[in-house]
């Protein structure tokens, strides 16, 4: 009889270990997609540089023009890096201005003029570029749509029927993009649509558990050498879609009793006491098979993370400014995009940084950075 007791307890942990590790990786049965947990803290914690050394291959340089009134800007949003052209967002609310830099650093034009008039935009939500070098641009305040060719020459504008907040270009000719909650009715977080905006897919339906009038930081689609990646606040899933823009997998970020509670997310003006004790997601990750590279709001602190999933190391910097974008501004080719601006260290001659680089920087230019993971 004993051993029959002991027989059945040893079942019901069997039983138990598969059950928690179906739950670290297996498929989704909301999506029916391939899922994987990242236990953020159970990786080996260094508080370091954002970027150890020992992860970085390559590093590069690129100063960037200054030269002519157009080429100047007072922050990067967002930036990309298509062919040999690198495209800069400022998006400050007095100046809103895509500009286009070679990848030498060399200044080439503006795209398009903030304004009322033909060609014009108000407001720049965000932006992509075709592999053709088009630039497809979403103007958020007047829900409209401009494009430009590769010269930056305005091509058409097309209104856009529901709320957009990113957008990114799939491989056939479609728009993936990612929806407000502000729109009326029926409501989802993404859309597949044709390049006239005629609805094909949807996915990630909002649930009651978001706040409309708050938000702890903007985001954006990152690409990846695999997928599209998605994630918006707060939620600690991060949602890779494939180029054609199929939801392939799901990484779902743990933060164990830090997690920020559901109730929370409805109210997060009147819970936000609540996030001293709390860790979440901030602007955008990025995930593939060697690193998870982003940014947290950890106890009301501003920090990027990188996670060597080679090492299962955690490297966590120290708390940085709210809107501080320069740590991690954009991923490239296996690269990290960051950038100095003038002013960013107290003493520049102190920093492990090129004679030539530090110089540009003390004369008020910015520099980007481009940081080649191993």
């Amino acid at each position: 009889m004993e051993n029959k007791k002991k027989l059945f307890y040893y079942l019901v942990f069997v039983m138990f270990v598969i059950m928690i590790c179906g739950c670290r990786q297996g498929s989704n049965p909301i999506f029916d997609v391939p899922s994987e947990v990242i236990d953020f803290y159970s990786f080996e914690i260094h508080e370091n540089e954002y970027i150890p050394n020992e992860l970085i291959q390559e590093k590069t340089y690129i100063k960037l023009d200054a030269s002519t009134d157009d080429a100047l800007f007072k922050c990067i949003n967002k930036i990309l890096i298509v062919g040999n052209k690198i495209y800069i967002l400022d998006g400050s609310r007095s100046v809103q201005k895509l500009l286009v830099f070679n990848i030498d650093g060399s200044f080439e034009g503006l795209v398009g003029r903030r304004g009322q008039g033909p060609g014009e935009y108000l407001q720049v939500t965000d932006f992509d570029v075709s592999t053709n070098g088009s630039i497809h641009i979403v103007d958020g305040q007047s829900d409209r749509l401009f494009i430009f060719d590769s010269v930056f020459h305005f091509v058409s504008v097309k209104k856009i029927p529901f709320e957009v907040g990113i957008i990114q270009l799939l491989s056939d000719n479609q728009y993936l993009l990612g929806l407000s909650s502000w729109n009326m009715g029926e409501t989802w977080k993404v859309a597949i649509t044709t390049t006239d905006f005629e609805p094909l897919d949807k996915c990630l339906p909002y649930d009651e558990y978001y706040d409309n009038n708050m938000w702890i930081s903007g985001y954006n689609f990152m690409q990846t050498e695999n997928h599209i990646l998605y994630n918006k606040q707060i939620n600690n899933n991060v949602y890779a879609f494939s180029h054609d823009g199929k939801l392939e997998k799901i990484y779902q970020f743990d933060f164990g009793k830090k997690n920020v509670p559901n109730e929370y997310k409805k109210d997060i003006e009147k819970n936000w006491e609540g996030f001293r004790f709390r860790c979440c997601l901030k602007c955008f990750v990025i995930v593939n098979e060697h690193y998870c590279i982003g940014t947290l709001l950890d106890e009301l602190q501003t920090k990027t993370f990188i996670i060597d999933r080679n090492s299962d190391n955690l490297y966590i910097s120290k708390e940085i400014a709210e809107r501080d974008y320069s740590y991690l501004t954009g991923y490239h080719n296996n690269q990290i995009i960051t950038y100095i601006y003038p002013g960013k260290y107290e003493n520049i001659q102190s920093e492990d940084l090129p004679e030539d680089v530090k110089k540009y920087v003390e004369d008020e230019n910015f520099v980007l950075c481009l940081y080649k993971l191993k």
